[in-house]
């Protein structure tokens, strides 16, 4: 079983603007890749918040649609929401829209059975959610899960929060950002800086100039995938998806990240760009069920 944690919202992507006008799909990074990770077949276990209105009650339902096993906290609040508009090209700029304020209270044992434990983006930044994160980090320890952290940065860290994700990248085993992340952390040499990282495995994500991954010293890099951009939205979280399945289906977990091999690393680097890159061939975040069984052949030998 995979466990994942991160913030649940609906994503409204605005269709026109005399007047206002939206379409609604639920989203959220880490929900974005829990949802690609279930359609690959593996188990999944989503903890998140949800509210009390008839939106949290309808993104509910459509997460145990899309296959997920959930802890979900829940808030005396409404459903947060995320207005995002898309440029010529496809990417994405946001206004968040986020009522929750009381701290986060996992369910004691939501992790028992994980093999894998994957959190990040805001839900890892907030000052409420800092102890519950803590709490399940600890039992994912305790179960020998491998350690996934993806930052998602969407502005500048403060010096608090910078100090938060410090200790994360101590504990973890997997450390995926993008290139923009790493600008934002480390703007006077972003490549080298996440090089020198403490995590065994780092990747970074480039756009479309593909991804690099550094295990200990060695240096993997390969271009991207060209395909006709849709948007943008979810191809990180595709490519986590992809990075978390090929790693878990050639037998990698916590501690044996350093017997990977530079071709198994290639290839693993390999399958996630091509995943990255199908999500950008549709609107939205959710794969093209042609695509992903086409992936799913190549990659996963399925």
């Amino acid at each position: 079983m995979l466990a994942l944690a991160g913030e649940v919202l609906v994503d409204l992507v605005l269709e026109g603007q005399d007047p206002l006008r939206f379409s609604g799909v639920l989203g959220g990074s880490v929900l974005n890749t829990a949802t690609t990770l279930a359609r690959l077949g593996f188990p999944v276990r989503f903890l998140s918040e949800v509210g009390e209105d008839w939106v949290s009650a309808w993104g509910e339902e459509e997460m145990r649609r899309r296959g997920l096993g959930l802890r979900l906290f829940r808030h005396p609040a409404p459903m947060p929401l995320a207005l995002v508009r898309l440029d010529r090209e496809g990417n994405a700029s946001y206004s968040f829209h986020r009522p929750f304020r009381e701290p986060y209270h996992p369910e004691p044992g939501s992790l028992k059975g994980a093999k894998a434990f994957h959190f990040g983006s805001l839900f890892a930044l907030e000052d409420r959610t800092e102890e519950g994160l803590g709490l399940l980090l600890e039992e994912a320890e305790g179960e020998g899960a491998l350690l996934s952290y993806d930052p998602n940065l969407r502005h500048p860290p403060t010096p608090k929060e910078r100090k938060r994700m410090e200790a994360y990248l101590a504990r973890v085993d997997l450390l995926k950002l993008s290139l923009e992340d790493a600008k934002l952390l480390f703007p006077q040499d972003p490549v080298g800086a996440v090089k020198a990282l403490d995590p065994p495995l780092r990747v970074l994500t480039l756009g479309e100039e593909g991804a690099m991954a550094f295990l200990g010293e060695e240096e993997v890099r390969l271009p991207g995938e060209r395909v006709a951009v849709e948007d943008t939205v979810g191809a990180g979280d595709s490519f986590t998806a992809g990075l978390l399945a090929l790693l878990l289906q050639k037998g990698y977990g916590k501690g044996s990240l350093p017997r990977l091999s530079r071709e198994e690393l290639r290839a693993i680097l390999e399958g996630s760009i091509a995943l990255s890159a199908l999500a950008c061939t549709v609107r939205g975040a959710y794969l093209p069920e042609e695509g992903l069984r086409a992936w799913k052949k190549r990659y996963s030998g399925e």
